[in-house]
């Protein structure tokens, strides 16, 4: 019944059957209908009663329970009317109106403007007196007198309850509904009985729940798993670099005063474009961290007339699928007229950047893949690429402070260094020493500007050889003991990087060792062939390189009598060897193959098994003692002047 639980439409009913009784005993059934015969008067008078009677009985409940169980109807024989009952309905209740207000069929618009008027006096009375227990509320809290609290807020929820009961009265009047759902709107509001949606409000078919409140969930869910997406991927990009800078700063912390191999390349001729390092302890397992792949290339920067900038970046636009160390080098392979070609790079870029990968490089007149990327290579195209690979590398834990010395293109594994230490943040001191030909080959001028305003531990000191009418107001000349002595103080407590073309290299490891500079803590990569331990021209009559055979008969190949040869057992070629040659290189020449990466003796790409015979080899850093023991040699590296067999 009007949507109640069976418990309280048991009691309502149970309720109702009773105060009928009472009322057919006690007053005729027309007292309680909304008959003409009730003037206005008589209504004012009702609910005067009913008012007082509602004061009477909230002080004395056992006295009004016993009046109105006895007579059910007013004290004095006062006869109750319409506005008595709707009384009984805002404040303390009236048993008889319940089953009257339920029988009632309507209510004409004379009532509904009656009732509103006297609901409305209703609440803006017990509202005062709201305020006035408040306020009592207070004033006894603020004394401490507990009881006259208590009274206090007793008179604060018989008001509430009296303002409440006129606000669903007039709720309901409002709405145009019926007497029986009036009185159970009131009823509920007494019981604390939450109203049903499909009763006051409509049913939508989700009881207690709005489309607004469905709409806001569902939005709260999909932020929340946006959020927790955008989480989870901030994890792994930061496992990612934690992992990457783990793997990186490991290898150089091990060993933080030894000197370290790496590579570039200025390749002024197909097979010279690569770097040599001296002065190096060996680095095992270099190649074994190796990435083989491809990148594309998404920006290329002029850097100088004769020197560009390729930038790569993965070919999904994700991080780089490899980390390095500031100074390694990258292998390119390219076809160029149906032939792979692999020349190895410096890295430039800082290598806490993971978005791509940098390397600078300089047009060479004779230089075979350097000129192809040069005039080809565009925004957009892939490249094989492996790497990274070499170990001239500083990462600021190796020392306290460092020395930069470079000439020509030999400045990007140095500018690979000062990116990433600006990007950490290190605090020690860095001196960069620079030398170049003109102010127009000078590279990475401008940026070096810039950071040197935004680091105070960078010092830059360059010099130009001729610098003749331009507008350089620096030093000129070549980089000499004084203008060294003068550039970084206390230059003999330093570590000493140096990177350059072999003959600025020989010259300036001499002159810093005649200023005092302890050889282990000079580290030294020259750009320029790979030259190696060769005989003197004199033991060997002859230099000529004989074709390969491909009879499959090692014997078919003819040789001069003063030239070595070489067979690959695999392969089951004979070529000669001349003095001059390296086995890659003559396994180049012959169509065997042989992997490589560096072609310096730094990577060990080239391993590769001597069967007999004897080499010798100017670089071979990458063969560690049991590689020695084993037979393996660096085929980039070795030559020999007798007759060889290794296995490719």
């Amino acid at each position: 019944m009007f949507g109640l639980s069976p418990r309280c439409r048991a009691g309502l009913s149970a309720l109702v059957v009773l105060t009928g009784q009472l009322a057919a005993n006690a007053v005729p059934a027309s007292d309680f209908g909304l008959g003409r015969a009730h003037p206005t008067g008589q209504v004012a008078q009702g609910w005067e009663l009913a008012q007082a009677e509602d004061d009477h009985a909230a002080h004395h409940p056992a006295a009004s329970g016993s009046s109105g169980g006895a007579a059910g109807a007013p004290p004095g024989g006062a006869t109750p009317g319409m506005m008595g009952g709707m009384d009984g309905m805002m404040g303390r209740p009236r048993k008889e109106f319940y089953p009257a207000l339920m029988e009632m069929p309507s209510l004409s618009a004379e009532q509904r403007s009656s009732l509103e008027a006297q609901a409305r006096e209703r609440i803006s009375t017990e509202a005062d007196r709201l305020a006035a227990a408040e306020m009592d509320l207070r004033h006894a809290i603020a004394g401490g007198d507990v009881v006259a609290a208590d009274r206090a807020s007793r008179r604060l929820r018989e008001s509430l309850n009296a303002v409440q009961s006129g606000v669903v009265a007039l709720h309901s009047l409002h709405e145009g509904k019926p007497p029986q759902q009036i009185a159970q709107a009131w009823f509920k509001s007494q019981m604390n009985l939450l109203p049903q949606r499909g009763a006051m409000d409509g049913d939508d078919g989700a009881p207690g729940i709005s489309w607004f409140h469905v709409t806001t969930m569902a939005l709260l869910v999909l932020f929340s798993l946006a959020m927790l997406a955008v989480y989870i991927a901030r994890m792994r990009r930061a496992n990612a670099l934690v992992d990457r800078l783990t793997r990186a700063v490991a290898p150089a912390a091990a060993a933080p005063l030894v000197s370290t191999p790496a590579a570039n390349v200025s390749d002024a001729k197909p097979e010279a474009s690569v770097p040599r390092e001296t002065d190096r302890q060996p680095q095992r397992g270099g190649a074994s961290r190796s990435w083989k792949g491809r990148l594309r290339i998404c920006a290329i920067y002029r850097e100088t007339p004769n020197v560009k900038t390729f930038r790569l970046q993965a070919p999904d636009g994700g991080a780089i699928p490899f980390a390095f160390l500031p100074g390694q080098f990258l292998t390119y392979a390219i076809e160029i007229d149906g032939k792979v070609v692999r020349r190895s790079y410096t890295i430039a870029s800082s290598a806490a950047q993971t978005a791509y990968v940098e390397t600078t490089i300089k047009r060479e007149d004779d230089g075979l893949l350097s000129d192809y990327m040069h005039g080809h290579l565009k925004e957009g195209d892939l490249i094989e690429v492996t790497g990274p690979s070499g170990a001239f590398t500083f990462t600021g834990v190796e020392a306290d402070s460092v020395v930069l010395i470079g000439g020509g293109v030999g400045i990007t594994p140095l500018m690979a260094a000062i990116r990433y230490l600006s990007d950490i943040a290190w605090p020690g001191q860095i001196y960069l020493v620079y030398g170049a030909q003109t102010t127009e080959q000078f590279i990475f001028r401008d940026e070096l500007e810039y950071l040197q305003r935004r680091m105070n531990n960078l010092h830059v000191a360059a010099t130009m050889v001729r610098a003749a009418g331009t507008s350089w107001m620096g030093s000129e000349g070549q980089i000499t003991a004084e203008f060294l002595t003068r550039a970084v103080p206390d230059l003999v407590k330093r570590r000493v990087h140096l990177c350059g073309p072999p003959g600025m290299m020989e010259a300036l490891r001499k002159t810093l060792v005649g200023l005092g500079v302890p050889r282990e803590q000079i580290k030294t990569e020259a750009f320029g062939p790979a030259r190696g331990a060769v005989p003197p021209p004199g033991k060997v009559a002859a230099e000529a390189q004989m074709p390969a055979t491909e009879s499959g008969n090692p014997a078919a190949a003819t040789v001069g009598p003063a030239t070595a040869t070489i067979r690959f057992a695999t392969s089951d070629k004979v070529v000669a060897l001349p003095p001059d040659k390296s086995v890659l290189e003559v396994a180049e020449s012959a169509g065997v193959s042989i992997d490589y990466s560096c072609r310096v003796g730094v990577c060990g790409v080239c391993k590769t098994h001597l069967l007999q015979g004897n080499v010798t080899m100017e670089v071979q850093d990458a063969l560690t003692a049991d590689d020695k023991t084993n037979g393996l040699i660096l085929a980039c590296q070795a030559r020999s002047v007798g007759d060889l067999v290794v296995e490719a």
